[in-house]
């Protein structure tokens, strides 16, 4: 019986059966398929061919997922530039839209890529109106805020966290962790520091940078 089914395992290999086959095929554990072929060179051959065979329909199948997902989220991001040219028609006369709009123009990360909505500045007024206009203009969740500090080492790290929440608006629990820098001057150093309000969102982004480019022809 045993004999007769490595006969019938011989046969389905040669037609290329992947030794998982065989052994759903024969009603056997795959160990015995790989015992019975592990030194046949024949069988080995054909073990290479299934494996770039398996590779190919892998890269193939992540080619087409990726493709699909690319389609997906085009879709995605034009319908966000689609809603911000209509609501910029809404929102072009509103003082806090134009103004955030301005600052995001001088003082944001304008790469799309990376899907941070992000402004940095020592000023503290300058971010306090930002935190309003993704609030109040954007209507993101005042969860969704998050701040982070650019200071020297030998700054007081929890004074500089007090004064920016204080001052911006956001409590100290949605700040990331302070990054320490290195002052090229001894003396002239910022005395709290750089902050950078930051969300992450692709979709608001796309809208925000397609404000910019229609504020700008505005004028």
């Amino acid at each position: 019986m045993k004999k007769d089914k490595k006969i019938e395992a011989i046969a389905l290999r040669k037609q290329n059966k992947s030794y998982s086959e065989i052994a759903e095929l024969l009603n056997i554990s795959k160990s015995t398929v790989s015992y019975w072929f592990k030194d046949i060179i024949w069988s080995e051959n054909i073990k290479k061919q299934l494996t770039k065979r398996a590779q190919k329909i892998s890269e193939e199948r992540l080619y087409r997922l990726n493709e699909l997902k690319k389609k997906k989220w085009k879709k995605i991001y034009d319908n966000a530039e689609t809603e911000a040219v209509e609501e910029f028609e809404k929102l072009k006369r509103n003082i806090l839209f134009s103004t955030g709009i301005s600052l995001y123009w001088g003082e944001g990360d304008k790469n799309f890529a990376n899907g941070q909505v992000r402004v940095s500045n020592v000023d503290y007024k300058l971010l306090y109106v930002f935190n309003v206009f993704l609030q109040k203009i954007c209507n993101v969740d005042t969860e969704k805020i998050k701040a982070y500090i650019l200071m020297y080492p030998d700054l007081n790290s929890e004074e500089c966290l007090k004064y920016w929440s204080k001052n911006i608006g956001i409590t100290k629990d949605k700040f990331f962790k302070s990054v320490l820098i290195q002052g090229k001057h001894k003396t002239r150093k910022l005395t709290h520091g750089v902050c950078s309000i930051c969300v992450s969102n692709k979709y608001l982004k796309k809208k925000i940078l397609v404000w910019m480019d229609l504020f700008a022809k505005e004028f």
